[in-house]
């Protein structure tokens, strides 16, 4: 377990605009737009007539560690971009917003702050993009915080460019097909009709919450493709049986500060829409109901706020999810290019009963460089399950731990 993995969007996307009183929302220029708008270009041809503009397009989906990833591409580019539905706010690097021709909203406004990947709050701008293109696919007016995405690239191995909040498809209609690895962008007269179970939405500061069944409690909650967790619930006033009693794992980091992860197996099903999740596995640690990557990736999702609407779609037909493992190794890191340094370890694990100690510095699994582990390759190397060998920089000399992976959550 990873103390980034669990939630994008608590770590990069809490604004706090401060002043010397308190804290209010960030003010804008009178003239700046509201929202940004989308719109398609026309294809390409050599023949005439000229094509009309197209009504939707469709990209290749990246999926890191149960994060959703979509490419821009220009002279300049590629660029990588994480799709958060659980914020609202859209953040780019300082290199995406030079070579964008970005301007300040209001060099006037109150300072901008947003939690880092440590907890700390750091000052940033809050500025305008001329446009942000994903193929034909063309979103003009964006605004934008700029913000530092080293620490999320060095976590997930891949360059990241930026995060894109939900609130930058307001004006558009975006399809996240998990199991065809694709996304789709389309224009609202895109007059296509939503396929698989439509649910009605309701948008609180600006991010999608539906009315999803947990045995016979209905519950309001986020969908939010920022996290790659499964079921995230609020313990406070929780009466529900478990089918695998909470325990403890790895820290997570949060708006609130660090704390310890505390993960079940709930009794009860969970329903979306006549979807079926059988016995979820649940986050017990966080303060909002919400799903993550781990169940949105069984289905395709289509969000349209227009209509307020959001379609669950499983080209299978299966209504049915069963229960899997979660897999851990029961260590958490803070990540450099280099080495990767242990800032937690579950109690009452096999690495706990190693000889690894908070603060060491681990340069390689199984005889290979940290650095040739992305996210993907070491996820898919625990829920395989068996003995990870560590090799730890200790001084000047390299000492190795083996510790197995294990079951969190049976």
């Amino acid at each position: 377990m990873n103390p980034i993995r669990r939630h994008v969007s608590l770590l990069v996307a809490s604004v706090l605009a401060t002043l010397a009183g308190g804290c209010r929302s960030t003010d804008t220029a009178a003239d700046a737009p509201d929202q940004s708008t989308i719109y398609l270009s026309p294809l390409p041809v050599v023949a005439e007539p000229q094509p009309e503009s197209p009504t939707s397009a469709e990209f290749p989906m990246q999926l890191i560690g149960g994060l959703v990833v979509v490419q821009a591409d220009d002279d300049a580019g590629p660029w990588n971009f994480l799709i958060d539905t659980g914020s609202s706010a859209t953040l780019v690097s300082p290199e995406f917003a030079i070579r964008r021709r970005s301007r300040q909203v209001n060099p006037g406004a109150p300072t901008v702050w947003l939690r880092d990947a440590t907890g700390q709050a750091v000052p940033v701008d809050s500025v305008l993009l001329d446009k942000v293109d994903f193929g034909p696919a063309h979103f003009s007016n964006v605004r934008a915080l700029v913000f530092d995405c080293r620490v999320i690239s060095d976590h997930l191995g891949l360059k990241i460019d930026g995060v894109l909040g939900f609130h930058l498809f307001a004006d558009a209609r975006l399809t996240l097909d998990y199991p065809g690895r694709r996304i789709v962008m389309s224009e609202l007269e895109d007059e296509e009709p939503l396929r698989g179970c439509v649910i009605p939405i309701t948008i609180q500061n600006g991010v999608p919450f539906f009315e999803a069944t947990l045995g016979d409690s209905p519950l309001l909650t986020l969908i939010d493709s920022g996290s790659d967790g499964s079921l995230s619930l609020d313990p406070a006033g929780l009466d529900k049986e478990f089918a695998e009693a909470p325990r403890q794992g790895t820290m997570i980091g949060t708006l609130h500060g660090n704390h310890r992860q505390i993960l079940g197996r709930l009794a009860d099903t969970l329903h979306i829409s006549d979807f079926q999740i059988e016995t979820p596995v649940v986050d017990l640690s966080g303060i909002l109901t919400s799903i993550g990557g781990e169940i949105l990736q069984q289905f395709e999702v289509t969000f349209d706020q227009s209509h307020r609407e959001v379609a669950f779609y499983r080209p299978d037909d299966d209504f049915i999810i069963p229960p899997a493992p979660k897999m851990s190794s029961g260590i958490s890191f803070a990540k450099v290019r280099a080495y990767w340094r242990i800032t937690a370890i579950a109690p009452n694990s096999p690495a706990s009963a190693a000889a690894f100690s908070i603060g060491d510095l681990v340069i390689r699994l199984n005889g290979e460089p940290v650095d040739a582990w992305d996210l993907t390759r070491y996820q898919a190397l625990i829920d395989a399950g068996g003995t990870i060998e560590y090799t730890l920089l200790e001084g000047r000399e390299e000492v190795s731990v083996s510790a197995d992976t294990f079951a969190l959550v049976p």
